[in-house]
């Protein structure tokens, strides 16, 4: 058998390798994508950020809110403290003021009735007093004693008795009659039932 004829018979291998399929080449997987880690820590510090802040202005307005209730407390109790003190002023003013025009209508009423109480009059019951106190000066058991009322009738009194005058004991007291008290013997001149009786009249 010649060589070409074997040549023939022979398989070629070639060719069959020309039909074998290769697989297609497949395109490398994606590699994941890696955080960013600057926008994750911006992140996280603006979420820190907004939290603090809430907390910051609910424990201010907590704050102001305890200001403004403690400053309303302590100017109710201010004002209550003045009101107090103002009414007690007030009514210290009023008891003076009260006790002041008591003062200055009797001082006034005095000078009034004073001026219309005829010397006559006065002359008449300085006379009768002075003749009871001399009597009772002259009386050796007589104490001290003791004359009150105004002092211009005092005076009027003493210019009647004299030397007598020295055994008195004067307290002026406001009125219009004298009042003398010898022992237990009270003795008055009792204008100031005339005076009224005259008041009366003339009003």
């Amino acid at each position: 058998m010649s060589a070409a004829a074997l040549w023939d018979l022979l398989p070629d291998f070639g060719a069959a390798n020309d039909h074998v399929r290769h697989p297609a080449a497949q395109p490398a997987p994606d590699k994941p994508a890696q955080p960013d880690v600057d926008a994750l820590v911006e992140a996280a510090v603006a979420r820190a950020e907004a939290a603090l802040a809430a907390r910051l202005s609910e424990a201010h307005q907590a704050q102001l809110a305890a200001e403004r209730e403690a400053a309303a407390t302590d100017a109710q109790a201010l004002m209550e403290s003045l009101g107090s003190d103002i009414g007690a002023l007030i009514s210290d003013r009023l008891e003076r003021l009260q006790e002041h025009i008591c003062e200055t209508m009797g001082a006034a009423a005095g000078r009034i009735l004073g001026g219309v109480l005829s010397d006559t009059l006065r002359e008449r019951s300085l006379a009768a007093l002075a003749a009871a106190i001399a009597s009772a000066i002259d009386d050796p058991d007589a104490i001290r004693i003791q004359v009150r009322g105004p002092a211009h009738l005092f005076e009027a009194l003493c210019a009647t008795l004299g030397n007598r005058a020295e055994k008195l004991d004067f307290v002026e007291a406001p009125g219009f009659d004298l009042t003398v008290s010898v022992n237990e013997t009270v003795i008055e001149t009792r204008m100031g039932e005339w005076s009224a009786a005259l008041s009366g009249i003339v009003s």
